[in-house]
């Protein structure tokens, strides 16, 4: 837009001064004032070509004090604080110059620019679209429309303003990112894919932002190999991402069981983000899952550290000191998380583990019970979480509602058939039944999951 702005102040500039220095308005002014105020804007234009934009606006504020009603002078000095970067003393500049007849289609393009600059989004879109009223061929300016519309969070009204614009521009990476970025916030995964895919084929200069847009399409459609690959491309195109895209793909390897990956790509996002409490906690988890129990322990603290107020860090403690045998310590974990978030599942199924370990069963027994509901509605709420169903069943299993166990497990492995340790407790619980047959089925798929769990499993089934 810049481009088209600057063109107008080329090779016409002095032929047009003889026209509009002096409006009828002006008649009346002191022919010497008329003559020294057009010897300023001569100065002024020449300054201003000069770059020396601050000498500029002086000279064309001493010529409109002799000759106010002089809309080219206004016009030129709005476009000397405009690159002095004063932009509210612009749009005033250039409000006096169109309300004194100056080329409107001039003042819209480049006020339209400063409106932008300072949030005054109605105003800039009001602009644009008088633009497209004079000039209807200008469909460049949908490109603008939408970033306006964009920007005030009207995501509908920027798509059609885009989508508009696509018709010239077809070709365009660029806008199409644009589009799969107004669809990220609409919420239409299929339409952001499809957008940021049309993006890099057309080879978009935000290669990064494109693939990181398109991993997490996939990932809420459900594409998860897709969504891996997706951001595994964004973030080495583009390693300073969003915090959030790390996240997603570290979750990414957890529901795929590959637990070391989460971990690794947990770590480089604390390369960047070390002060980000919210990855300790993630991290935390996937040590646990890991088996790395002590690591668990020290990530959680690290999360408690720059996260204070928040549960989940002191939940992941909890469970942390239980797996190392510190039940005391993870009473105290618990706690603290549960007087943050007193109906939170997980942590209660935590405690009540805590208390068994302690040989005190009538409050394990409390804290299961009270650790179902919770996570009932955890699952409802989030029904694609295999961890959220895994630790349903576990506190069925612990409650001895073992159908209910099952049926929760069962889910857990229908959303990810790498849980082994839902497919162990499945094998557990065939054995509590006394079904052999059962268990060795389950024992034969754990096996190409984890072998060490397998032959657990393996050494209870033969007791029967």
């Amino acid at each position: 837009m810049t481009n088209k702005i600057v063109y107008t102040l080329g090779m016409s500039v002095f032929l047009l001064i003889t026209f509009l220095v002096f409006t009828p308005e002006a008649g009346a002014q002191p022919r010497k004032d008329q003559r020294r105020a057009k010897q300023l804007v001569e100065e002024g234009d020449k300054a201003f070509a000069q770059k020396n934009y601050r000498e500029a606006a002086d000279r064309y504020q001493q010529s409109v004090m002799l000759v106010p009603n002089n809309a080219y002078a206004h016009y030129r000095k709005g476009f000397a604080h405009y690159y002095l970067k004063e932009n509210d003393l612009a749009l005033a500049e250039f409000d006096l110059a169109l309300s004194q007849k100056y080329r409107p289609i001039e003042i819209y393009r480049v006020r339209s620019e400063v409106n932008g600059q300072l949030k005054n989004y109605d105003a800039a879109i009001n602009d644009i679209n008088q633009i497209l009223i004079l000039e209807p061929n200008s469909t460049d300016y949908f490109i603008a429309l939408g970033e306006m519309y964009f920007a005030k969070g009207a995501y509908r009204e920027a798509l059609d303003s885009y989508q508009k614009a696509v018709v010239k521009f077809p070709n365009s990476g660029d806008l199409f990112f644009k589009i799969a970025q107004v669809q990220f916030n609409l919420g239409d995964a299929a339409g952001q894919a499809s957008a940021a895919e049309n993006a890099l084929k057309k080879r978009t200069l935000f290669l990064g932002e494109a693939y990181a847009l398109l991993g997490d399409a996939n990932q809420k459609l459900k594409k998860f190999p897709e969504a891996i690959d997706a951001y595994q491309r964004a973030l080495s195109a583009k390693p300073d991402q969003n915090v959030i895209f790390y996240r997603n793909l570290a979750e990414l390897y957890r529901a795929s069981s590959r637990f070391d990956d989460s971990i690794n790509i947990s770590k480089k996002a604390l390369l960047l983000y070390p002060n980000d409490g919210s990855i300790y906690t993630d991290i935390s988890w996937y040590y646990s899952l890991a088996d790395r129990h002590e690591d668990a322990v020290q990530a959680a603290l690290a999360g408690i550290r720059y996260l204070p107020d928040q549960y989940l860090a002191y939940t992941n403690l909890c469970r942390a000191y239980n797996d190392t045998k510190r039940p005391e310590l993870a009473i105290s974990a618990c706690n603290n998380a549960l007087r943050l978030s007193p109906n939170d599942g997980e942590t209660n199924f935590y405690l009540g583990r805590s208390y068994a370990l302690t040989k005190r069963p009538a409050e394990a027994s409390r804290y299961y019970k009270k650790a179902i509901p919770g996570l009932i509605t955890y699952t409802t709420n989030i029904p694609d979480s295999s961890d959220g169903f895994y630790l349903l069943g576990n506190a069925y299993f612990e409650d001895e509602q073992l159908e209910k166990a099952v049926e929760a497990y069962r889910k857990c492995l229908e959303l990810n058939p790498r849980f082994a340790r839902a497919r162990f407790n499945l094998g557990l619980i065939a054995f509590i039944q006394r079904n052999r047959i059962a268990a060795l089925e389950h024992y034969n798929k754990l096996l190409s999951l984890d072998k060490s769990l397998a032959d657990k499993l393996k050494a209870e089934i033969d007791k029967l």
